[in-house]
């Protein structure tokens, strides 16, 4: 009996260090992705608010597969792949800002007479928008059902927007020379030449970005549906190695433009005058369909 079990445990000993000989395999796939996707910043002043984003893309992974079997005689696969392809991520965040001051000096009105501009925001409110083209290179474990994932992306901006409205806007002049004198007078009311105040104020326009690096986690499990037929599900992790935001622009209110009698008011995104970093960020859950060949 004990020559027996001494048999046994070197046979399982023997076999748990048996490996199949390795087969190469050539995945491809199409995701969809949902969750927290944001851009990760802060201001100067004011507050920011996470947004819900996402990513849809599609990959190739290229295997190299074994299998071997334990102590208890149990056959497991173990896969190693390297993984890339074309992703999609939108990112999504909004700013609040209560009340803002600020001052222009040195202005000329349509006689040519000189005068300080000055100005409160309340109540504005924008929300930003990124679309971002990425490019995965990562590494991915499997064994039997589960995997992970992790690597790296390059992400490039195809689009980025910011968009407010509902602000109040109120404008008040100082004239500090009118005809070439030196004058000491406040205009507020003038509603048709941009004083006083202005609700409802609407902006909206285009942010310049740079490329993003991102550090890139994902784990979850493997279903097989078919032979050569595979669905992933799990979780996945995104967050910006590099500042990505151009350089500051001075005003964020920019002074009105007056032309024939209509007076109009423009600001420029809180990402261009209140923060100097800004990062991508994003967590969520995906799913993933495979077919090997």
């Amino acid at each position: 009996m004990k020559r027996f079990i001494v048999i046994n445990v070197i046979l399982a000993a023997w076999c748990s260090q048996y490996v199949s000989a390795q087969q190469a395999e050539h995945e491809f796939s199409a995701y969809l992705g949902s969750g927290l996707s944001t851009l990760n910043y802060q201001l100067a002043m004011g507050s920011r608010n996470a947004g819900v984003g996402g990513n849809l893309g599609v990959g190739y992974t290229y295997f190299r597969g074994k299998e071997r079997v334990t102590g208890t005689g149990k056959i497991v696969r173990e896969d190693w792949g390297l993984h890339t392809g074309l992703e999609f991520g939108l990112y999504n965040a909004k700013s609040k800002i209560i009340n803002e001051k600020t001052l222009t000096k040195g202005l000329y009105d349509i006689d040519r007479d000189i005068f300080d501009l000055h100005t409160t925001l309340d109540n504005y409110r924008e929300k930003q928008n990124m679309l971002l083209l990425s490019i995965p290179m990562m590494a991915q474990f499997t064994l039997d059902r589960y995997y992970v994932l992790g690597g790296f992306k390059l992400g490039i901006p195809i689009m980025s927007k910011y968009k407010s409205k509902d602000a109040t806007l109120t404008n008040w002049a100082h004239y500090v020379e009118v005809d070439g004198e030196e004058f000491d007078n406040w205009a507020k009311t003038q509603n048709f030449a941009g004083y006083g105040t202005f609700n409802g104020l609407k902006s909206d326009g285009r942010m310049k970005f740079g490329a993003s690096a991102m550090l890139s986690f994902e784990a979850g499990a493997k279903w097989r549906l078919r032979r050569k037929l595979s669905l992933y599900s799990g979780v996945y992790f995104d967050y910006g190695l590099n500042n990505f935001a151009k350089k500051n622009q001075n005003n964020f209110v920019n002074p009105f433009n007056y032309r024939g009698g209509e007076t109009s008011f423009t600001t420029n995104s809180v990402l261009s005058v209140y923060t100097e970093k800004i990062k991508v960020m994003a967590v969520g859950v995906k799913v993933r369909m495979a077919m090997t060949r």
